[in-house]
């Protein structure tokens, strides 16, 4: 879940299941690059928005979510890639 802050802010967070637990992650590039190219279709452009995520169980984070020109996303920080991909429309 995620909510305006500001103008170009952001505070997220995501609960996950991990054996019996709920837990919460610090830091997620990949909602953050859904985020972003859901603003993209939405037809936001040549922005950027920083996302603050993590304070809550006292690891904060902070990500940017960039959206180029012609709708590329990007996301930076400090991160781990798990995955790429391309959209191409049909």
């Amino acid at each position: 879940m995620w909510a305006w802050t500001g103008a170009d802010a952001v505070d997220a967070r995501l609960f996950f299941s991990q054996d019996a637990a709920v837990v919460e992650d610090p830091a997620t590039g990949s909602a953050c690059a859904n985020l972003g190219t859901l603003w993209a279709h939405q037809g936001r452009r040549d922005t950027t928005v920083t996302v603050s995520q993590g304070a809550a169980i006292h690891r904060p984070s902070r990500l940017v979510i960039g959206i180029g020109e012609a709708g590329e996303v990007t996301v930076a920080g400090y991160v781990v890639r798990v995955g790429s991909g391309t959209l191409a429309e049909l």
